[in-house]
């Protein structure tokens, strides 16, 4: 038998309260906790569950509860099956409701749509760690907290990087590749997502509902797909700011920020260098603030720290030890941060999606979803032989390697190594070539780290470390 339920499940140790609301796959219904005694959301599957359906149900709850811990991840509190074969799972009631309204309020500050973007980075940078895509950000995604505290929710449609089953978007929060079906979703996919809910935040729709007004879903997919992004002709969001939401909202998947934490520091700067303070990252092992921002011991906001003075120099009998630290530090935050941007196979099922299993009322154009499609994962290689080269006058240093598997479209993501390899908030660059030179760093070495990108965006699984001594 399938159909939302004639009425709300018996749960031990639970007390029916109300409706919340209903959707197209589930209905949530506020309930009273005995012990402890809280309010709890429980979001209670529209269909009986066959062994497909339980198995993508009890997905959602193992993901989320994966995710718990997190202050800006909704959490779950329990899972299980109804009397009848409904799926439900307990998580968090949510009372401030959804970011939508937010959204069609425009009542939000440039600063506080920052902070927000940073806090949903920090959220989304772990998930994506945990090898977790969420593939449907938007405003109705994002509830609030009895507290204020904004929480990413509904990873119903999360896949793990790896997975191979079909996933789906809202088209009006759908990047390019994603509508054109050349990607089932990705870390790249997810950050622009993120982007364009924060964009939402300024103009009150989404980016290519801004200034273009389309009428049909068909007509958005074209603007987003073959159209500039509009303007946020904003006069309060200063140029920097909205550099920062552009570069997440660049239709190719490559030009975008190559983490959610690296998106995350951008922000950073950018609310300090206008509003004189910065809102913390929370990723557990990562350091709060860029290194060129520091919060001085008495707690007040951080102050931006030149990056040429009070540098701890390296002497040359240290260089083998801190290029092993750069090593492990660095390799994790490929591993955990670029790693999980895997395509996957999609197959030709069509979803309706909707936002924290309730009905999502924001525009008829985010009722419906694409299928799409991705390709097979492969183990990507390290480049090997890197080795760098201080100019005679020391002025720059170049550093090239060689691609022991060399593949039409592959490219190369590099970045720079502080010494003590502890500055995980350095810019990824991409080149063409197997050659890039650089300015030369304070102490008595240059370190970069390199990986090779496929075609499909897949990336090393560790990035080479290369230093080279600076002349004596």
């Amino acid at each position: 038998m399938t159909g939302i339920p004639m009425r709300p499940p018996k749960i031990p140790g639970y007390d029916f309260v109300q409706l919340l609301g209903s959707g197209a796959t589930a209905t949530v219904y506020l309930y009273n906790q005995r012990m402890p005694v809280r309010p709890v959301a429980v979001k209670v599957s529209a269909k009986t569950l066959d062994p497909r359906a339980a198995a993508l149900f009890n997905r959602e709850a193992n993901f989320m509860a994966k995710l718990s811990s997190h202050p800006y991840i909704l959490p779950v509190y329990g899972a299980g099956v109804t009397s009848d074969g409904h799926g439900y799972i307990i998580i968090e009631y949510a009372p401030g409701g959804t970011y939508n309204s937010v959204m069609k309020a425009r009542s939000m500050t440039c600063d506080q749509v920052l902070d927000l973007g940073i806090k949903l980075s920090s959220a989304l940078f772990t998930a994506h760690r945990a090898n977790i895509i969420h593939h449907d950000i938007k405003p109705s995604n994002i509830l609030i907290t009895a507290q204020g505290l904004p929480v990413l929710a509904d990873f119903g449609i999360s896949t793990d990087v790896y997975d191979r089953t079909e996933t789906g978007f809202s088209p009006p929060w759908a990047p390019p590749e994603v509508l054109q079906h050349l990607t089932n979703g990705s870390e790249a996919a997810d950050i622009y997502s993120l982007a364009a809910t924060l964009y939402a935040m300024f103009v009150g729709y989404s980016p290519f509902q801004h200034e273009y007004h389309p009428h049909t879903q068909s007509e958005l997919i074209s603007l987003i797909i073959n159209q500039p992004l509009p303007r946020l002709n904003r006069p309060d969001v200063p140029a920097d700011v909205e550099a920062v939401l552009r570069r997440a909202l660049n239709k190719n998947p490559d030009q975008r920020y190559y983490s959610a934490l690296e998106f995350a520091r951008a922000m950073q700067r950018v609310q300090f260098a206008n509003f004189g303070h910065a809102t913390p990252v929370t990723v557990e092992g990562m350091p709060p603030y860029p290194k060129d921002i520091e919060r001085p011991r008495n707690g007040n906001a951080p102050t931006v720290r030149s990056t040429v003075q009070n540098r701890a120099w390296i002497k040359p009998a240290a260089i083998a030890t801190a290029v092993a630290a750069a090593i492990v530090a660095v390799a994790l935050v490929f591993v955990y941060g670029v790693l999980p941007r895997l395509d996957s196979t999609s197959g030709a099922e069509t979803k309706q999606l909707a936002g924290a299993g309730t009905q999502d009322n924001d525009n008829t154009l985010n009722q419906q979803d694409d299928t799409v499609t991705g390709t097979d994962d492969a183990t990507v290689p390290s480049p090997e032989h890197l080795t760098g080269t201080y100019a005679a006058d020391g002025s720059s240093v170049t550093f090239t390697w060689t691609n022991p598997d060399q593949q039409q479209g592959d490219s190369y993501a590099w970045a720079l190594v502080q010494g003590d390899g502890t500055d995980q908030s350095t810019q990824t660059t991409t080149t063409s070539d197997t050659t890039v030179t650089v300015d030369p760093q304070d102490g008595q070495q240059t370190c970069i780290q390199v990986s090779i990108v496929r075609k499909n965006h897949q990336m090393s699984a560790t990035p080479t470390i290369g230093c080279a001594a600076k002349p004596q």
